[in-house]
């Protein structure tokens, strides 16, 4: 029941918050430059744009908040990386570098059905580096 309360609440403030600026984002009247350059819906995402590439390609479908693959998510759920505690982050951070390093991840199987999903080397050097130098951040080295 504890694990529920905690699975819900979060949700439900992150519900709220993309609720609110989905209200800010959009005006009530359109102007000329409405028309031109239509409002976007910001994402704010905690990762750089090159990690953030790297993980919605070939990491989201399965630890994100959009996968039903419980298992994977529970492991490691992106959308929720935010919810973590520096030290919860350097953990998971230490692990992707382990599991990328080994070629771990994405499983074989998920590459033979989605071959255009898996991470080049390039971007596997780049989610390497970024967890290498954010972890050493966050432990102050």
């Amino acid at each position: 029941m504890k694990i529920m309360k905690k699975m819900i609440l979060p949700g439900i403030v992150l519900f709220a918050v993309v609720l609110a600026a989905m209200a800010f984002n959009f005006p009530a009247s359109k102007t000329s430059c409405d028309q031109v350059n239509p409002p976007q819906l910001l994402v704010i995402s905690p990762f750089p744009e090159n990690v953030a590439k790297v993980l919605e390609t070939s990491c989201y479908d399965c630890h994100s908040d959009a996968s039903s693959n419980v298992k994977s998510v529970g492991k490691l759920n992106f959308s929720k990386w935010n919810d973590l505690t520096d030290a919860q982050k350097v953990g998971k951070m230490q692990d992707i570098i382990d599991i990328t390093k080994k070629g771990d991840m994405p499983p074989a199987k998920y590459v033979t059905n989605y071959p255009d999903r898996a991470p080049s080397q390039e971007q596997k050097d780049t989610i390497i580096k970024w967890a290498t130098e954010e972890s050493d951040k966050l432990i102050g080295n």
